[in-house]
């Protein structure tokens, strides 16, 4: 409402959270959505896609073009005409998303929220025990990634920790914030509470075998 108040157009990011958070692209009066298959919907990297309000899409025919490839006028215009893409389609991804949302609506979309929503305090349970905290107040997350704090002191190893939990079944992700020692975990996926619940067994022996003591106290 503010951005359309001011003469704005609404634009959203949803790759983090399409498929995951159910989204009412009417109620939230959004004019352009973007995202891709391969975080909430869990499909092959490669597809991504936007919902757009039309004739906001009209009004960029004219527009100065900065990319054919990606020119989103051309790519409607096209599929108004011909019902095809612009250009030669990833085959076997647009298969496999398909899939995927069929998956997506078979489980539900709010039974889904509710399954990724569990694991999700799963996660955070099992960083309590251990004594670590996340960069993003709970309060605000997305809840398909979090970023955890780790210990400052000479005793961490992120490579020690990956490689001890790859072993076991379960991979973590490095962190990519400047000046701050972090890891990630996911959340995302067919995954359960239980499957969680069983990765923080390994983590925290993992830690034990790095000489912490649990709980951390950083």
């Amino acid at each position: 409402k503010i951005a359309h108040d001011n003469g704005c157009v609404f634009i959203v990011d949803t790759i983090s959270t399409y498929g995951l958070m159910p989204i009412d692209i009417e109620k939230e009066n959004i004019d352009f959505l973007m995202s891709s298959a391969q975080k909430g919907l869990a499909a092959m990297t490669g597809a991504s896609w936007l919902v757009g309000n039309i004739e906001e899409i009209k009004k960029s025919k004219d527009y100065p073009t900065r990319s054919y490839y990606c020119n989103l006028y051309m790519q409607y215009d096209f599929f108004e005409r011909v019902g095809e893409m612009h250009f030669t389609p990833p085959v076997q991804t647009i298969y496999a998303l398909r899939q995927a949302i069929k998956e997506y609506w078979e489980e539900g979309e709010q039974a889904r929220w509710e399954r990724l929503t569990k694991c999700w305090e799963a996660i955070h349970k099992g960083l309590e025990e251990i004594g670590l905290e996340s960069v993003i107040d709970k309060k605000i997350q997305g809840r398909l990634v979090v970023t955890i704090k780790a210990p400052e002191d000479e005793k961490f190893d992120f490579f020690k920790l990956h490689d001890y939990c790859f072993e076991r079944g379960f991979t973590i992700y490095p962190g990519k914030m400047f000046g701050l020692k972090t890891f990630r975990l996911c959340n995302l996926g067919q995954i359960t509470y239980k499957d969680i619940e069983e990765f923080f067994v390994v983590a925290k022996e993992a830690f034990k075998e790095m000489d912490y003591t649990l709980p951390i106290n950083i």
